[in-house]
C-alpha cells in the first residue's frame, strides 16, 4: 500500500530493537515518518516512541512524525500514545483509505513538544495478559484527553447525541438478551442500517454508551461519522444479526 501511496524509500524492522537500530543510521535523506505496530517484544511501540520523544535515538528528531498500529484499541493504549504525542493512529486491519488518510493528517500537523523529562516520567503500558479478564471496551473514538478545546466540545454533544437517541430507541424497543449471529468487525462506511452492535461500548468514565443489541439506524450511524470525522480516528464496529 506505501508503493501504491507513492512512498520511495521503505526500511522495515522486525521488532522495536531493531527500529531503532535503523532509525540511528545516518540518512540522507532522513526517515521522516514511522508506522510502528504497539504489540512487539521485547521493546513495543510505545517503548519505541518514548525514546523517540526522550531525545535518545541517534540521527532522529524528536518530532519526528509517528503513526501508531495495533490490533486491539484499547483506552490505555490510546491515552498511553496520545500522552506520548503519537502523531496518528491506525486500527488493524488498514485500509488503504485509512492508510493514507493517517499519512496526511500526520504531515499536516504541527506537532508541540513537552520537555523530555514529562516523556521520562510517562509509563509504559505492559502487553496484555492473554489470562487477565477483559477490560470494558472503551474505543478510542470517545477518548476526549488530548483533543483541542473546541473539538472535544463537539465530541461531548455528539456523544450526547449518541446517549439521548439510545434512550429514545430503548423505550420503544428495549435491548432484549437475544443470540446475534454472522458476527464481524466491519469498518463504519462498510455497516449497514439495521445491524446490531454485537459487543457493549463504553465512554472513557466507564459509563455504557451503547449496549450489546443495539440497533445501529442510519441517524445513529451517520452520528458515529460525524464524531470519526471529529478525532480522526477510524470507527470499527463489531456487528452482526438476531439470530432466529
Amino acid at each position: 500500500m506505501l508503493l501504491r501511496y507513492g512512498v520511495r524509500e521503505i526500511f522495515h524492522a522486525a521488532d522495536g530493537q531493531s527500529a531503532i537500530r535503523v532509525l540511528s543510521e545516518p540518512r540522507d535523506p532522513p526517515i521522516d515518518c514511522i508506522l510502528c505496530d504497539w504489540n512487539m517484544e521485547p521493546v513495543d511501540g510505545l517503548a519505541v516512541l518514548r525514546s523517540i520523544r526522550m531525545g535518545d535515538v541517534d540521527n532522529t528528531p524528536r518530532d519526528l512524525r509517528f503513526i501508531m498500529l495495533t490490533g486491539t484499541a484499547t483506552e490505555r493504549v490510546v491515552k498511553a500514545a496520545m500522552e506520548l504525542d503519537t502523531t496518528g493512529y491506525l486500527v488493524k486491519p488498514v485500509s488503504m483509505d485509512k492508510l493514507i488518510r493517517a499519512i496526511d493528517n500526520a504531515f499536516s500537523k504541527t506537532i508541540s513538544l513537552k520537555p523530555k523529562e514529562a516523556y521520562r516520567a510517562q509509563g509504559i503500558i505492559g502487553l496484555p495478559d492473554a489470562a487477565a479478564a477483559p477490560a470494558k471496551h472503551v474505543p478510542p473514538w470517545v477518548l476526549m484527553s488530548r483533543m483541542r478545546e473546541k473539538s472535544k466540545a463537539i465530541l461531548a454533544r455528539e456523544l450526547e447525541h449518541i446517549r439521548q437517541e439510545r434512550d429514545e430507541a430503548l423505550k420503544r424497543h428495549p435491548v432484549l438478551t437475544r443470540l446475534i449471529i454472522n458476527e464481524q468487525r466491519l469498518d463504519l462506511d462498510e455497516i449497514q442500517a439495521g445491524k446490531v452492535l454485537a459487543e457493549d461500548t463504553y465512554t472513557e468514565h466507564g459509563t455504557l454508551l451503547l449496549a450489546q443489541g443495539s440497533a445501529l439506524t442510519e441517524s445513529l450511524l451517520a452520528r458515529l461519522r460525524t464524531l470519526e470525522d471529529i478525532t480522526e480516528l477510524p470507527i470499527r464496529l463489531l456487528v452482526g444479526d438476531f439470530g432466529e
